[in-house]
């Protein structure tokens, strides 16, 4: 080739530069360039690393609204940001003890449909996702009795007594424990009927016994709850020979084996409700330890223990909660008795692959109400923090902090 540029070639080189340079212009003035250009380079044209895909489409005459975007990468470091697991929600389960609509309180709720005994209870009760009760009555029609004319210790609440749970948003209760057949099986069914028709979920009692046996699940937040409940308690003879048996669960370990690992399987939280132990005693019986020990082997979130009709300690079984008696909640009490008129509910949050977190919300009952302390009510506090400090000891111990601002005292394992 002849190195030497003639001045025809230099022209049509100049020619060919200017024609470039031209079309270079139009394109950057054209909308599509305009697009384009408005949303930056791509990130193979940032970091020199050719046409991407999406460009070489475009020069073969894919239109832009076609091709899609190609994610930016961070700039630090290059690396897409960490995936944060989203935490399981947490569910409280604020539980009660003993609840009667039998005499005095029965009579109240015939008086006046509407009326609320857990009306004095704090934001603590009421901002609950779920609310337990142990109902120590039978709901049923007795001509306007709710107490035997010959016999204090039989009783029942009246059917309306169904509405007042609801109203009050109790979730569940329990309806296995010594009052259940005070006026026999056909009122245990009509508490069935009205329980069922006021839509309050329970547990341990049936038309047969395998429904006596089988837990109620209720739904917060997503996430299953499954309540056994038993007792150990029975106020007509020996409960194996006595007809009751074919109707309500009885605190039998073996036959609720089965039932607790099926529930553990399918369910996201599995508790017991328990009413056994003695009486107006501030410590559980040996009974009462055998059984709580045996069903927390089988691996339930919490115990929930009633009838003594005082408060009991809490103890702990692997970082899991006992509550072994919460004492009375809506009951009548005895002057002779000062700790019939003072308990606490507890508030029990519950998380998946977490621990059971607790605190405690002390009252104080006036005739069968409960009343929740003031948050500023430090003396009363102070003083029933002590208590269950003491109370705690006989099962093994627990950490008891100052009032929160619920005016609750939050409980923790001793170590």
């Amino acid at each position: 080739m002849n190195a030497r540029m003639t001045p025809a070639r230099a022209c049509s080189i100049l020619l060919c530069g200017m024609l470039l340079a031209c079309r270079e212009h139009a394109d950057a003035e054209s909308p599509r360039a305009q697009s384009r250009g408005s949303r930056g380079p791509s990130p193979a044209q940032s970091h020199g690393s050719g046409p991407s895909p999406a460009q070489a489409e475009l020069a073969g005459g894919v239109t832009q609204a076609a091709i899609p975007l190609e994610p930016r990468l961070p700039e630090a470091g290059g690396l897409p940001p960490p995936v944060v697991p989203e935490q399981a929600p947490i569910i409280v389960l604020a539980a009660g003890g003993d609840v009667s609509f039998g005499r005095e309180c029965g009579q109240a709720i015939l008086k006046d449909v509407k009326y609320d005994p857990f009306a004095g209870l704090s934001q603590a009760w009421s901002s609950a996702d779920l609310r337990f009760i142990n109902l120590e009555s039978q709901l049923s029609d007795q001509n306007g009795l709710t107490q035997s004319p010959r016999n204090r210790l039989i009783f029942t609440g009246p059917p309306s007594g169904a509405d007042v749970l609801a109203r009050a948003k109790v979730s569940l209760v329990s309806t296995a424990n010594n009052h259940a057949w005070d006026y026999g099986k056909s009122a245990l069914f009509e508490t069935i009927d009205n329980l069922t028709r006021a839509q309050v979920a329970f547990a341990g009692t049936g038309r047969d016994v395998e429904a006596a046996y089988r837990p109620v699940v209720v739904q917060a937040k997503g996430h299953s709850v499954a309540l056994f409940a038993v007792t150990q308690i029975w106020n007509q003879g020996t409960f194996s020979d006595h007809e009751g048996r074919a109707h309500v669960a009885w605190a039998d370990v073996d036959r609720l084996k089965t039932g607790i690992a099926r529930a553990r399987r399918e369910r996201d939280f599995v508790i017991v409700s328990y009413h056994g132990g003695e009486e107006y005693i501030d410590a559980p019986v040996d009974r009462t330890r055998r059984f709580v020990k045996a069903v927390m082997a089988l691996g339930v979130d919490a115990i929930i223990g009633h009838h003594p009709h005082v408060p009991q300690g809490i103890g702990w079984f692997g970082g899991r909660p006992v509550f072994y008696s919460l004492g009375n909640f809506v009951f009548d009490t005895h002057a002779n008795k000062p700790w019939t008129k003072q308990s606490y509910f507890v508030r029990l949050q519950l998380q998946k692959g977490v621990a059971p977190v607790v605190s405690v919300c002390p009252y104080a009952l006036e005739g069968h109400r409960p009343r929740s302390f003031a948050n500023d009510d430090v003396s009363s506090l102070g003083r029933f923090r002590q208590h269950l400090i003491n109370w705690s000891t006989s099962v093994g111990g627990s950490k008891v902090a100052t009032v929160d601002e619920l005016g609750c005292l939050p409980v923790a394992p001793p170590k």
